[in-house]
């Protein structure tokens, strides 16, 4: 999981294409080597001579693999190469590849989350070996190269050398932009209509609406069988919490009486426990929140169960997306006419925040045992990956098949489903879900106002999240974030990557006693696993660069 300046989401695209095909034309220098083997084919040549198999880990890639549909194997021809997928699970990816390091039994291409989440277990693979150095210079694979200038991203060299490609979440064009509409707070508008009330202003307001919604029987059936916010999981309900704490919200570090500090050792934590606590003891927050898997407590928001939920704009997109499941649930309603997105209120300064987080979550590595050739075909892949042309494969599919390309004008052929919309290109290629993400996440593609998006989810859709764009970024201004510390390496820091918050402040959120207490008496046992020591050390470097 960027930054940037937004100048509107066509606009990004072509900045993002006239950026990354000016980079592949430049593709065909020879002036470099990946580690001292000539490559085997010039850039762009098309002829890998030598057959390789390459494994590959990634989540749920045995299942998104199997079929060996069209785009796999035609990206397998491209490069004349066989995928061997190695599974890794959402809840057992990091023990997994453990026990791979251990048994020296590591993919070729290592999917993981070290550089953001586990710092220490990156630096101790780095010291084992266990994975090797990108080139110093990557002239060849442009695209590659320019996920590596990013800022932040030398953060995670060691001894000047960068054994990680992180996988960016935005274009590097405007990054830190399209975070804006990461996060979103969906609520029923005619609940708010039928009931009186009217977009909160602050956080009283945005509580006494949830309680509302639990307590005054909004669907008019008589029942007691509605709650007020649910969530697709907890990070994006800590969005709630910005405008009282806006470094809560992309959990950043920020300075406070001299030092530089986590986000949780904040005095306004304080606050912040104590509305979380009141949205559970006042029944405005799901009862059955701290319980569910992520993506469950959806279903009460599709079902008329639940008056507001937290997700991302983006979410209404798609056939199993907010709109599609809330239409299926409620037949012959269409969904902008009975659900809208509120805004968060402003701070007490009277600044309005959005969402932004840090540039990448996760990376892919390379085993140290990769020889030179591997590496130069990997790397080669990545950068089409990277490439326009890779993107409109992953935006429309296989040109002749899905669609037609004349100039500039694209026309999308591919086949529709029984109520009209074009099939999710997701579903008829399994494998896209995995190759379209191995080196980027595309989380943008989805925001575009493009050909594809338009005839994919229609032009209602397409323009509600260009409307809701456009608002966050005239009226709301970024999170504070000192991003050089989302990547910056201390002894005691990296060992904070053991605190597990979202299980403490669940606690503090169900608990019977004091919740500012309760946060304090959980802030003594993170001094017990170094939090001073992180602090004086961030400090003192943080001072280094004048901060």
């Amino acid at each position: 999981m960027k930054k940037a300046k937004w100048i509107g989401a066509a606009s990004m695209s072509a900045v993002m294409l006239t950026t990354l095909l000016t980079a592949c034309q430049s593709g065909t220098s020879t002036e470099t080597k990946p580690s001292g083997a000539a490559p085997e084919t010039a850039a762009g040549d098309g002829s890998f001579k030598e057959h390789m198999d390459i494994s590959v880990s990634w989540w749920g890639i045995g299942v998104g693999f199997e079929k060996r549909d069209e785009v796999l194997q035609k990206i397998e021809k491209d490069f004349n190469v066989t995928f061997k997928p190695m599974d890794i699970g959402w809840d057992n990816y990091k023990e997994k590849s453990q026990v791979w390091a251990a048994s020296g039994q590591l993919p070729d291409i290592i999917t993981h989350s070290m550089t953001t989440d586990s710092p220490a277990t990156y630096n101790e693979w780095v010291n084992q070996k266990l994975i090797r150095p990108l080139p110093d210079n990557l002239s060849q694979y442009p695209n590659v190269q320019q996920i590596t200038k990013v800022e932040g991203v030398q953060g995670i060299a060691r001894n000047g050398k960068l054994y990680a490609l992180p996988r960016m979440t935005f274009p590097v064009s405007d990054m830190q932009s399209v975070w804006a509409v990461d996060r979103a707070i969906f609520v029923r508008k005619d609940w708010m209509e039928k009931l009186g009330i009217q977009d909160p202003k602050n956080f009283n307001e945005f509580k006494d609406m949830l309680k509302a919604f639990t307590e005054k029987d909004p669907d008019g059936n008589g029942k007691n069988d509605t709650t007020g916010i649910v969530m697709n999981t907890l990070g994006y309900f800590k969005s709630v919490f910005v405008p009282t704490f806006p470094e809560f919200g992309n959990r950043g570090w920020l300075k406070e009486d001299g030092k530089w500090i986590p986000f949780f050792a904040s005095k306004k934590m304080d606050e912040v426990v104590t509305q979380a606590r009141s949205l559970y003891a006042e029944r405005a927050l799901d009862p059955d929140f701290a319980v569910q898997k992520a993506g469950e407590a959806n279903q009460k928001f599709y079902q008329n169960k639940a008056g507001a939920f937290a997700f991302k704009v983006d979410g209404v997109t798609g056939a199993t997306g907010v709109k599609a499941e809330w239409e299926k649930n409620n037949p012959g309603k269409n969904f902008y006419d009975f659900v809208k997105i509120i805004h968060l209120w402003p701070d007490a300064g009277g600044t309005v925040y959005r969402n932004v987080n840090t540039p990448w979550w996760s990376e892919t590595m390379i085993n140290a045992d990769v020889d030179d050739k591997k590496l130069d075909r990997i790397l080669r892949i990545y950068d089409w990956l990277l490439s326009p042309q890779g993107k409109e494969l992953f935006d429309y599919g296989i040109a002749g098949k899905d669609f037609t390309k004349d100039g500039d004008k694209i026309t999308v052929t591919r086949e529709k489903d029984p109520s009209g919309q074009y099939i999710d290109l997701k579903k008829k290629y399994p494998s896209m879900d995995i190759i379209s993400q191995m080196a980027f996440w595309r989380n943008a593609s989805v925001i575009e106002d493009s050909p594809a998006n338009r005839a994919a989810f229609g032009d209602s859709t397409v323009q509600f999240i260009q409307n809701e764009l456009k608002w966050q970024m005239t009226n709301a201004k970024p999170i504070p974030t000192a991003f050089e510390l989302f990547t910056m390496s201390s002894k005691a820091k990296d060992k904070l990557s053991t605190i597990n918050f979202d299980d403490d402040f669940i606690k503090v959120i169900l608990g019977k006693d004091d919740p500012v207490k309760m946060w304090h008496d959980t802030l003594k046992g993170y001094d017990s696993k170094g939090l001073q020591q992180a602090i004086t050390e961030v400090t003192a470097e943080m001072a280094k660069l004048n901060k």
